[in-house]
């Protein structure tokens, strides 16, 4: 989003996606908290890296990879 010279900063909500893994990896059970929160840590990191336009994707988990869409979904 931030890889083209901009006249202005561009950013959006990374919400969703800051938090869908780590909820995923996490699925309510005391004993994954660990994990969720490697996962949370890695995620804020890729967000990071996107908004500077500085994220590939590289050496993604296979379910950070899946999509979020979800036909007919309403907000």
């Amino acid at each position: 989003m931030n890889q083209a010279p901009n006249p202005w900063h561009v950013s959006c909500s990374y919400a969703r996606a800051l938090q869908n893994t780590c909820l995923k990896t996490w699925g309510g059970r005391a004993e994954n908290v660990n994990s969720a929160q490697t996962t949370l840590l890695a995620r804020a990191k890729a967000n990071s890296l996107a908004q500077l336009g500085k994220y590939t994707g590289e050496g993604e988990s296979e379910e950070a990879n899946e999509g979020m869409f979800v036909k007919g979904y309403s907000y």
